[in-house]
């Protein structure tokens, strides 16, 4: 993941149960949009994505359940991240800010990172 220069933080987050999506405006003026089912999918928790070189549960998963995907809150962690709390009552991966920035699907994220360079 992309590493930056300094302190990254979202200025406004939204979550839109609706759409199935969270958009979040970032200190660095870009606007991200997260699906839910990407950020289930890249939950970074142990459980999910493994730890101490064993996979993890999503590694044997090949489809997400609707209870999976639909995020019900969203906590703050400390000033550095932020945990989804998921219907199916998962609430353990802790999504760094900058992990989270870097996560951006965005057309001119995913080109700067072909090339090393963040929008």
């Amino acid at each position: 993941m992309e590493e930056y220069d300094y302190p990254l933080q979202p200025v406004e987050v939204e979550v839109h149960v609706d759409r199935g999506e969270m958009r979040v405006l970032w200190s660095d003026g870009h606007q991200a949009v997260y699906r839910f089912e990407t950020l289930r999918w890249r939950c970074p928790c142990a459980e999910c994505a493994g730890e101490g070189g064993a996979p993890g549960k999503l590694a044997f998963t090949t489809a997400l359940t609707p209870q999976q995907t639909e995020m019900i809150d969203l906590q703050v962690v400390g000033r550095y991240g932020f945990t989804p709390v998921w219907a199916d009552g998962h609430a353990t991966g802790i999504y760094t800010f900058r992990a989270l920035r870097a996560m951006c699907e965005c057309p001119e994220c995913a080109r700067g990172r072909q090339g090393s360079i963040v929008c």
